[in-house]
C-alpha cells in the first residue's frame, strides 16, 4: 500500500502529513454530510408546504389545530412569522455571512442558512394558529377551479425559479460539495433567461400567487399570507441593494429592463 499512499499525497509523508490530509478529508466529509442533511430536510420541508398551506392531506395543515381566539391567533402568528424574517434577514446580512465565513467556513454558511430556515419552518408548521371564520369561501364550482389552478401554477413557477437557480446552491448543497472536490466556491451567474426575462423575482412572484390563490380563505391562512406578503416587500427591497452592490451596472440594467414582480408590467422597474 506504500505505493498508493505516496501517489495519494505526492510524496512519501510522515505521520504528521498523513494525520493532517486525513483530518481535511474528514471535515470536507463531515461539511458535505452536513450539508447533504439540511438540504434533504430544506427539500421535505418546502414541498410540505404545499398540502399544508392547501389543507390538504393528514399530517397538519394550516387549518387543523384547534381553533382559538383572534387575539391569541394574532400574537403566536406574528410571533412566527417574526421569527421567520428575522432569521431570513440576519443570515442573509453581509456581516453576518462574514463573521461566519471568518469563525466557521464559507462551505456550509448557505447550508446554515438552510438550518435556520428548517428550525423555523418546523416550529411555523407546529404552532400555526387557526382562527374559526373565513374571509371569503368561494362556493362556485368554476370558481373553485380557478383558485387551485393558480395555487398550483404559482407552485410550479416557485419552484421552476428555484430549479433554474440552481437548487442546489440555492438550498446550499453546491457549496459543500466544491470544498469536497477542492474546487473555488464561485456565486452563481445572474439569471435573465426564461422566467427571469419576465420578472426578476419569480420564485416570489409564484409564492405570492400560491398563498392568496384559494377558494377558502380562513383568517388563519389570511394572516400567513398577509404577513409573508410584507416581508416579501420588504425582503426584496434588502435583496436588490446586495445585488445591485456585488454585480452593479448589469444588475441596475436589468432593473431597468424587467418588472420587479409581477410579469408585463413596469410595477418595480428601476427609471
Amino acid at each position: 500500500m506504500d505505493f498508493l499512499q505516496r501517489d495519494l499525497l505526492g510524496a512519501w509523508p510522515n505521520s504528521g502529513t498523513v494525520d493532517k490530509y486525513n483530518m481535511e478529508t474528514g471535515m470536507k466529509a463531515l461539511a458535505l454530510f452536513y450539508a447533504f442533511a439540511n438540504y434533504a430536510v430544506g427539500v421535505l420541508v418546502v414541498v410540505y408546504g404545499v398540502p399544508w398551506l392547501a389543507n390538504l392531506g393528514s399530517l397538519g395543515t394550516i387549518d387543523s389545530n384547534p381553533p382559538v381566539p383572534l387575539d391569541k391567533a394574532l400574537l403566536v402568528n406574528t410571533g412566527l412569522l417574526l421569527l421567520f424574517g428575522i432569521q431570513h434577514t440576519i443570515q442573509a446580512r453581509p456581516w453576518w455571512k462574514k463573521i461566519f465565513n471568518n469563525v466557521v467556513h464559507p462551505a456550509v454558511e448557505r447550508a446554515t442558512y438552510m438550518l435556520g430556515t428548517n428550525i423555523v419552518f418546523i416550529l411555523l408548521y407546529l404552532y400555526w394558529q387557526p382562527v374559526e371564520g373565513n374571509i371569503w369561501k368561494i362556493e362556485n364550482e368554476i370558481g373553485v377551479i380557478v383558485m387551485w389552478v393558480l395555487c398550483g401554477l404559482g407552485w410550479v413557477i416557485a419552484f421552476t425559479a428555484i430549479i433554474i437557480k440552481n437548487h442546489f446552491h440555492f438550498l446550499g448543497l453546491r457549496q459543500a460539495w466544491l470544498f469536497f472536490r477542492n474546487k473555488e466556491i464561485a456565486n452563481e451567474q445572474l439569471k435573465e433567461s426564461f422566467i427571469y426575462s419576465l420578472v426578476r423575482h419569480p420564485m416570489y412572484f409564484g409564492f405570492l400567487v400560491a398563498f392568496w390563490a384559494t377558494p377558502d380563505m380562513t383568517i388563519g391562512h389570511f394572516i400567513f399570507s398577509f404577513g409573508m406578503t410584507i416581508y416579501t416587500f420588504v425582503g426584496i427591497q434588502f435583496e436588490e441593494r446586495l445585488l445591485r452592490h456585488y454585480i452593479g451596472e448589469t444588475y441596475e440594467d436589468y432593473q431597468k429592463k424587467v418588472p420587479m414582480l409581477v410579469p408585463f408590467t413596469k410595477l418595480g422597474t428601476r427609471k
